[in-house]
């Protein structure tokens, strides 16, 4: 028996060492462990011969070998008990333990070294039987004192840490158990059939296929490093959402009081104006540049949704032929519009998507075409079952690109020909964006070039019909909320004085607040038909102030409340909804953001 087990742990041990692995904490337990069975079973075979032959063989040598054959089997069981210990603190992440528990382990420990030394100094007694002589003395004592000491540990630390193991290492763990019981209970009602070596054999036989073999590993392995790169990317998108919030609120106060200048002001001439248009244009490319790498950071993740709303084609086309007639500016470039008129009236899709995608490529064409004409051609393929397969192509006269280079356009961060491109704006992200959004809509974005004479980006999507109910109005007026009553939070006096300057442009009465406190004083003085509050800001953050505002407001007259933020991550609008904040503003603030958004909220 004690051949046959020596021949299977040979080969596992062979298995085992040949596989390349990390040299962690549990491969070197595993490792003594593996060894040290392999010596205790040689001397178990030993043992058998010299201590039924007595007669034959010198004392000395039957209790050397014996002594060894009773000190590597303890071992063994101490080093079991060890791979398990390490492998419940690896599986809980290494959690802090109690002082007793701390106490108990070195308390076994303690206890290991003194019971080797006992076994290693006392005298070696035998029972004599007609199956075999075994032993009975002192050492057969601390081994029977060791087994129960190492499973009660065991077992404790398994109930107490249950939940944190994984479902296969408590499969693997519990097995030992029940082999080591087992094997203990046998041995002690019959000690002459000697199966301690077959038992360990059996336990090591088990860790072994359940959690050491290499296949086994690698699967830990690549479990282990996609946890280490879901940490990686949580972190990098919190750090993308601090950065976002820290860049947007001093871009509010930029963005917003140039534009108020612009609007405001009746008395500046052409210089001043032409100065403030580009201060106000520099910041809008600046939160263009910030809005790409959180859309970036997002598609990364894989938390980009499409979300399908009607909306009305002509508003749509409109809407960004203004702003590429605002973006060409006095460039020598003719906008051509080739819209097919079988286009419907009213489409249903993520028109807020494909709106940054044409204005992207647009504005690319603007940045690589000094003269010529862009052209912007959309034509219905195909419509079946409500659904229209449309395509869409910016085609430009501008600089082209190297037939080489196509393959790298819509690798982000990257930007193609760098001599020629000196001096554009940009960070490379805007074609990537576009590229994922497209294959999130079911279509392709491909592009087609001619160096130094016209470059054309084309894709094809579906689009839904929808009714003309359906579809909102987006060039309403906002008469509908002069003279309502307006509550604005945030810590910040810069953002205060844009907020109130532009609820004056619209007609509404605004009370300000710079903190959550003063906001819950003022509730009680004040009736408001609707709330603002900054999402973060000291000693009451947006999300509290707003929890703390909805307890003193009246059942049945709850009021809408409307985060400013610059923080527009999952984790920050799931705090929102949370909170009781009905929507939220991503900071910089406009008049159109803020007049839209408290129209929709006073309707309601």
């Amino acid at each position: 028996m004690e051949a046959a087990c020596f021949v299977i742990l040979a080969f596992i041990a062979f298995v085992y060492f040949s596989a390349k692995r990390p040299k962690t904490r549990l491969h070197k337990v595993f490792s003594c462990l593996i060894i040290s069975l392999e010596v205790h079973l040689v001397f178990d075979a030993i043992t058998v011969y010299t201590v039924n032959n007595l007669d034959k063989v010198p004392k000395w040598l039957n209790d050397t070998c014996h002594r060894i054959f009773v000190g590597t089997m303890l071992l063994t069981i101490f080093l079991f008990y060890l791979y398990i210990a390490f492998m419940i603190d690896e599986e809980t992440n290494y959690r802090k333990h109690s002082v007793l528990y701390n106490l108990i382990r070195r308390v076994i420990n303690v206890f290991f070294v003194v019971a080797e030394v006992i076994i290693l100094l006392a005298p070696v007694e035998y029972q004599e039987c007609p199956k075999g002589n075994y032993e009975i003395g002192t050492a057969a004592v601390v081994i029977y004192i060791s087994i129960p000491l190492f499973l009660l540990h065991i077992i404790f630390n398994i109930i107490r840490n249950y939940k944190y193991i994984h479902p296969k290492k408590r499969m693997a763990i519990v097995m030992v158990i029940i082999i080591e019981v087992i094997t203990t209970i046998i041995t002690a009602v019959d000690m002459s059939m000697l199966i301690a070596g077959l038992g360990l054999t059996l336990e090591a036989v088990c860790f072994y296929i359940i959690l050491e073999n290499p296949d086994i590993k690698l699967v830990e392995q690549i479990r282990s490093e996609k946890h280490k790169v879901e940490k990686i990317s949580e972190s990098k998108s919190k750090f993308v959402s601090v950065v976002s919030h820290e860049i947007r609120t001093p871009m509010n106060a930029i963005v917003g009081m140039t534009e108020l200048l612009l609007s405001k002001s009746t008395n500046l001439d052409d210089e001043q104006i032409k100065y403030l248009t580009n201060i106000k244009n520099s910041g809008d490319a600046l939160v263009t540049i910030l809005n790409d790498l959180l859309d970036m950071s997002k598609l990364e993740a894989g938390k980009f949704e499409i979300v399908e709303q009607p909306y009305s084609t002509e508003l749509f086309f409109e809407d960004i032929r203004m702003i590429i007639e605002n973006r060409i500016g006095e460039k020598p470039i003719k906008l051509v519009y080739d819209i097919d008129d079988s286009i419907p009236e009213k489409l249903n899709g993520d028109s807020l998507r494909l709106r940054q995608v044409l204005i992207n490529l647009m504005n690319n064409a603007v940045k690589f075409t000094d003269s010529g004409e862009i052209r912007l051609t959309v034509k219905v393929i195909n419509d079946e079952n409500d659904r229209y397969n449309i395509s869409f192509s910016v085609k430009d006269t501008g600089m082209g690109v190297k037939k080489e280079d196509l393959s790298r356009l819509f690798q982000a961060f990257t930007q193609v020909d760098l001599k020629k491109n000196l001096g554009k704006e940009g960070t490379g992200m805007g074609l990537s964006i576009s590229s994922e959004l497209i294959s999130l809509m079911g279509g392709q974005l491909e592009v087609a070039s001619e160096y130094g004479q016209w470059t054309e980006f084309f894709f094809t999507i579906s689009q839904g019909a929808a009714k003309e109910a359906e579809v909102t109005n987006n060039t309403e007026s906002f008469e509908e909320i002069k003279g309502i009553r307006v509550l604005v939070v945030d810590d910040t006096d810069i953002n205060l004085e844009i907020a109130r300057e532009i609820f004056e442009m619209l007609g509404v009465n605004a009370d300000t607040a710079e903190s959550g406190q003063d906001a819950i004083e003022m509730l009680f003085d004040n009736k408001y038909d609707i709330i603002f509050t900054d999402y973060i800001m000291p000693e009451m953050s947006g999300t509290e102030f707003a929890v703390k505002a909805r307890e003193y407001m009246e059942e049945g007259k709850e009021i809408p409340i409307i985060a400013l933020t610059g923080d527009v991550s999952d984790n920050a609008i799931n705090e929102f909804k949370k909170a009781g904040i009905n929507d939220y503003i991503q900071k910089p603030i406009n008049v159109n953001k803020l007049a839209l958004i408290t129209k929709q909220w006073i309707k309601k």
